[in-house]
């Protein structure tokens, strides 16, 4: 019984990953094309993802699986496994982080040409590059966490 959630994980992201390299799903590269030639294709999929993601959030809210938002619980910030400012982080310094976070990941997904997403199903499908822009993900996250953050922190405190 306990294999029942890695299995059923592991069979919605074979669904998910089929579905997503079927449609070309690419967040960033539904944004480029609409502000560039004004292409609404990809860009569908970024808005069926939030609207998705909200009613899942609803569904699992009305079940009683999520009893909050992690963010906002005790009128206040959560302490998140892996959170990097702790419990002690302000609203301030988690904006802070997700524009340095966003802006880096963005910026190196338009040189990629395209999101984390779409480069996951593109190694997957053997790429090269895409197995690179991965690798660089992987160590701008260890990167961000140790340097960073603590900076960040610092600052604020």
């Amino acid at each position: 019984m306990e294999y029942l959630h890695v299995i059923g994980t592991f069979i919605f992201g074979i669904i998910l990953g089929y579905l997503f390299q079927r449609a070309r799903m690419c967040f960033v590269g539904g944004m480029r094309d609409f502000y560039l030639i004004r292409d609404t294709w990809l860009i569908k999929g970024l808005f069926g993802f939030f609207v998705g993601a909200l009613i899942g959030f609803i569904i699992f809210t009305a079940t009683g699986h999520i009893s909050a938002f992690p963010w906002f619980v005790d009128k206040g910030l959560a302490p998140i496994p892996g959170d990097p400012l702790g419990a002690s982080g302000s609203l301030a310094g988690h904006l802070i982080l997700a524009i340095i976070g966003g802006f880096g990941v963005g910026f190196f997904s338009v040189i990629q040409g395209g999101c984390p997403l779409r480069n996951y199903v593109m190694a997957a499908e053997g790429n090269k590059t895409a197995i690179a822009y991965l690798f660089g993900l992987a160590v701008g996250a260890v990167i961000f966490h140790k340097f960073v953050s603590p900076l960040v922190k610092a600052i604020l405190v």
